[in-house]
């Protein structure tokens, strides 16, 4: 039995806290990396799997595969290493409750349920799409912070455990061990496979997240029983009685999507989390917009495998009182929207994309949409695939189109490519947008798409066309979340900051999982000169589809604010792992750090590799900031000025940050830099008087 640890206790450059938690794996611990500067949690292997050899070394494989995870949903794994002769895994620290402890202080409403089934079916298609399944989903591994973000534990950990299953039939506790003695998965959320022995794949996780899902609504389980034998045959051959909510309300489609995910047959489920984000994603805006199908026969409902068990009704039995003033509350609500929206904001013909639902072309759109929602390579291009699938089936298909042209816009901006490639991308993406609006000259995101690209370097950032795109797509689609995130994106770009800040909050208030959105108020921050503001937003909000931005700007931070070694460390880490460094941005703060270090000859040297690395990136306009920062931090000012002309002129003339950026000190008393200021001044005063 391994002792137990004394707070200060010093283990590599972990300093032990308190002890938080203890399990089947072993230990865990509230520990201080004082070497990062962060709180961790570090969790110690048992003395049963520290005693079997083979278990360990496959246990620490596993580990050091789920550590490559790097998703907003899942709590990342630092490291795994050894102290003290034990084993242990370094993990994020995150502050909150556990679903199961939640669930018994106050039960959930519709929407917290479908914001917390969204997050953590966004986790598991992460970790599915990185060939890792969980094994043991339950609600004491989802873990909620108090601003409502999901968090998903031990990743990684329960897979190495699935080779050797006995069960103890005199057992009273509902768990299922290995031979060493080592928590399985926790019986009432296995699947029928799992029980079985049998080998698993994504689809085991999906049943358990049904599980979740069914107890998150109800409070009670799908399946219970008195013994482990008694639990284990009701998995594997009764149906789970009646979906019946805490609040009287199950969401239109959501029970069916639970029930899919609780087939006894794996190919009777969802064969993917991708696949079933779909469904959960169309459950969740007929929820929000109050269209609630009467029942299950409706064209919106969740398609069934025709054996499966018949899907019970979408809405519960109520009081017909308690209906008919529902009826009259929903009524009088979508009066009130409608005259808001005739008078405020009156729209000649407007329709939204839900006009669209019923086209062939839809399933293959909502899954493109799931795609885009990552700035990964491989993802744009299956979104690329399913749009073309999507307009060839239904050539009027709108939003099929507009959604083509991001895909293409994506592609274009981010990821190296020949010019002429680069240029036939940006010339079909515009193409796709006039053919969307030409076909639904009042779609919202036809609007989106224009602005989305026009807003290039082939286009030279025409700012004030792109803001136009946006409010217009705006007026189309008040609850367009991603337009109010892009405006804001705009306006910031162009230094108005107050106005970026307004409309980037409206975008997260609209959808708090937009994780991009979120991140852009330390942007925001870091051109204020707030860099500790900045820092903390960064850290709290992990970017797994766009790594160079995130380790450029909390480099960034960390360097404005005086922490110049572990900004070189977080710089250093990336660059290993992300050797081609996107834009140049990370290399191009190595050069202002080196530059501001004396270090001269190094700092021009990591000027040539960024712009070598930037060459074709959208957002190259930082890199070239960059370089002109560390050019008048080595005091040539002529270079300075030229990259940063180079820089306001490529899409990035912001006034406020030039003005106050103490790396540009040397430039100050320069006559060539005051006039390029004084312009930049006036285009600036010319943006807040009209926009």
């Amino acid at each position: 039995m391994n002792k137990e640890l004394e707070a200060n206790t010093n283990l590599s450059h972990y300093r032990i806290v308190s002890k938080i938690g203890a399990g089947g794996m072993g230990d865990v611990y509230l520990a201080q990396d004082t070497k990062l500067d962060r709180r961790v949690a570090i969790k110690f292997l048992s003395a049963s799997l520290e005693a079997d050899e083979q278990a360990k070394s496959r246990l620490v494989r596993e580990a050091r595969a789920a550590a490559k995870l790097d998703h907003p949903n899942i709590c990342s794994i630092y490291e795994v290493s050894e102290g003290d002769g034990r084993s242990f895994i370094v993990m994020q620290h995150v502050e909150g409750e556990t679903l199961d402890v939640r669930m018994k202080r106050k039960p959930f409403d519709p929407s917290e349920c479908l914001s917390i089934s969204s997050q953590v079916a966004d986790a598991l298609a992460e970790a599915h799409a990185q060939g890792i399944i969980h094994r043991d989903i339950k609600p004491s591994n989802i873990l909620i912070t108090p601003r409502g973000k999901v968090k998903v534990l031990d990743f990684g950990l329960a897979k190495i455990m699935s080779d050797r299953v006995t069960v103890d039939p005199d057992a009273e506790t509902a768990m299922l061990l290995t031979q060493t003695g080592v928590v399985l998965g926790t019986a009432p959320y296995m699947s029928p496979e799992q029980l079985r022995a049998e080998k698993l794949d994504g689809r085991s996780d999906i049943f358990s997240y049904g599980v979740l899902l069914y107890e998150m609504v109800s409070g009670r389980r799908p399946f219970e029983a008195r013994s482990l034998a008694e639990l284990s045959s009701a998995i594997l051959m009764r149906d789970p009685p009646p979906l019946q909510s805490h609040s009287g309300v199950v969401p239109a489609g959501y029970e069916a999507l639970i029930l899919k995910c609780l087939q006894k047959e794996p190919s009777r489920r969802y064969q993917t989390m991708v696949e079933l984000s779909v469904d959960l994603d169309r459950v969740s805006r007929e929820c929000e917009s109050g269209n609630i199908p009467a029942s299950i026969g409706d064209a919106h409902t969740i398609r069934m495998d025709p054996a499966a068990s018949k899907p019970p009704r979408s809405w519960p039995l109520m009081g017909s009182r308690t209906v008919a003033a529902f009826v009259v509350l929903v009524i009088l609500t979508l009066a009130l929207v409608g005259y808001v929206r005739f008078f405020r904001h009156p729209v000649t013909n407007a329709q939204p994309v839900g006009k669209y639902e019923n086209s062939p072309a839809y399933d293959a759109y909502l899954r493109a949409r799931v795609s885009l929602k990552s700035e990964n390579p491989a993802q744009i291009e299956n979104a690329i695939v399913l749009l073309k699938q999507a307009i060839s089936v239904d050539p009027s298909f709108a939003p099929g189109f507009a959604a083509l042209a991001r895909a293409y816009n994506i592609k274009s901006f981010y990821f190296s490519a020949p010019d002429s490639e680069k240029k036939q991308l940006n010339e079909d993406a515009a193409v796709y947008v006039e053919k969307a609006l030409s076909l639904d000259p009042n779609l919202a995101e036809g609007h989106f798409a224009r602005g989305i690209t026009l807003w290039t370097h082939a286009n030279h950032f025409p700012h004030e066309a792109v803001i136009r795109s946006y409010r217009r797509a705006l007026e189309l689609d008040p609850n367009f979340d991603e337009a109010y995130h892009q405006l804001g994106l705009v306006y910031f770009h162009i230094g108005m900051l107050d106005k970026a800040e307004a409309e980037i909050e409206k975008a997260t208030n609209i959808n708090p999982s937009n994780t991009m959105a979120r991140f852009r108020f330390g942007v925001i921050d870091i051109y204020r000169g707030k860099y500790e503001d900045a820092y903390f937003i960064f850290k709290s909000t992990p970017l797994s589809s766009n790594p160079s931005l995130w380790a450029f700007l909390c480099a960034s931070a960390l360097w404005r604010m005086g922490r110049a070694e572990e900004a070189t460390q977080l710089l250093d880490d990336y660059l290993q792992k992300y050797p081609q460094d996107q834009g140049g941005v990370g290399t191009s703060v190595k050069a202002m750090m080196l530059a501001k270090a004396g270090k001269n000859r190094e700092a021009e040297s990591a000027i040539q590799r960024s712009i070598e690395f930037g060459r074709g990136f959208g957002h190259f306009h930082h890199t070239a900031y960059n370089i002109a920062s560390a050019y008048a931090l080595m005091n040539q000012t002529e270079l300075a000025i030229k990259w940063l002309q180079d820089a306001a002129d490529d899409g990035f003339p912001c006034y406020p940050l030039f003005a106050n950026d103490t790396n540009l000190e040397s430039l100050r008393q320069d006559e060539r830099f005051i006039a390029f200021m004084a312009k930049l001044k006036q285009q600036w005063e010319h943006y807040q008087a009209t926009l």
